[in-house]
């Protein structure tokens, strides 16, 4: 795949069997084939919506190298490679380049809380180990540390294939001056956010990574198009639904409202991994609720079989 990361970028889920043991691979394509047909730009592999967590290196390594096959060039993957050491991230990026996928995102690390330092050395190790394009994921919500536009700068101009930032800060203060960096030199910020994206398409971001597409991916994809056509009444009403979506995948314990949404979808998205388990009968009835107005706005896509094998 050639280009700059752009578009709306769904973070897939991993469907489990109802052990939770095993990954429903037949259950994996239905999923792939619905984003691609409902026209995203590039699907998000092993990522937070996607149970990395609580995946093995192995597991992660197979599903990066599923979805790639599946995918099999009709968008370009994303394989999220990102781990608590150095030494761990830099050997599933490796892996993961040697799957042939297209970009590779790198979360902070997270639990332990880096100083500015050690981030910088920590993604210049990774972007040193691989040729492909590196896209950090900046989440202080989730990770001990946050990435500044100062050391997103120093990395941007230290390493050649340090290609964008991915912001899921819920701050866009600097967003601007990341988007800047774009002037010096081949340089990407997209949201990270579902309730930012179109403030974040208008102050210069190139697309969004979301979880909510993972669930209504034409809602998203829509939305990016009508902001991209200029219109903007429109691109507003639907950033306005995909805030109602956002509000309601929060409702209980990540990411579990996410899969039972995509369930009331006709998805088949599967059980969490355990200690996370099912949703409440009352959350259940909530996010029904924001599904049917998505089907009434004709914005939930539906789901056909899949269309093209593994290989």
């Amino acid at each position: 795949m050639s280009g700059q990361p752009s578009g709306i970028l769904p973070s897939l889920l991993t469907p489990f069997r109802p052990d939770d043991e095993r990954i429903d691979f037949n259950a994996w394509q239905s999923i792939i084939d619905l984003m691609i047909l409902s026209g995203v730009s590039g699907i998000v592999a092993a990522g937070p919506e996607g149970e990395f967590f609580s995946l093995g290196e192995e597991e992660r390594l197979v599903s990066i190298r599923f979805c790639r096959q599946y995918a099999a060039g009709r968008v370009p993957v994303y394989a999220h490679v990102g781990c608590v050491s150095t030494r761990e991230t830099v050997r599933l990026a490796q892996k993961a380049e040697a799957e042939e996928v297209d970009f590779l995102l790198v979360a902070t690390p997270y639990y332990i809380r880096p100083s500015a330092e050690e981030l910088r050395e920590h993604y210049a190790e990774v972007c040193r180990a691989v040729a492909l394009p590196v896209l950090a994921v900046s989440d202080s919500e989730h990770a001990g540390s946050e990435l500044t536009p100062l050391v997103v700068r120093h990395l941007a101009h230290r390493c050649e294939n340090f290609a964008g930032l991915v912001d899921s800060s819920g701050n866009l203060d600097a967003v601007p001056e990341l988007v800047a960096l774009s002037g010096e030199r081949p340089f990407v910020v997209l949201a990270g956010r579902d309730d930012l994206i179109l403030p974040a398409l208008e102050l210069g971001c190139s697309g969004a990574v979301s979880a909510g597409a993972s669930v209504a991916p034409r809602l998203y994809v829509e939305l990016y198009r009508d902001f991209e056509k200029g219109e903007v009444h429109r691109a507003a009403r639907l950033q306005a639904i995909a805030e109602s979506l956002h509000m309601a995948l929060g409702l209980h314990t990540f990411p579990s409202a996410i899969k039972e949404a995509a369930r009331l979808a006709g998805l088949p998205a599967g059980c969490c991994r355990r200690p996370v388990g099912p949703v409440p009968a009352e959350i259940r009835r909530q996010l029904s609720s924001v599904l049917d107005r998505l089907r009434q706005e004709e914005l939930l896509s539906a789901p056909q079989a899949s269309m093209h094998g593994a290989g």
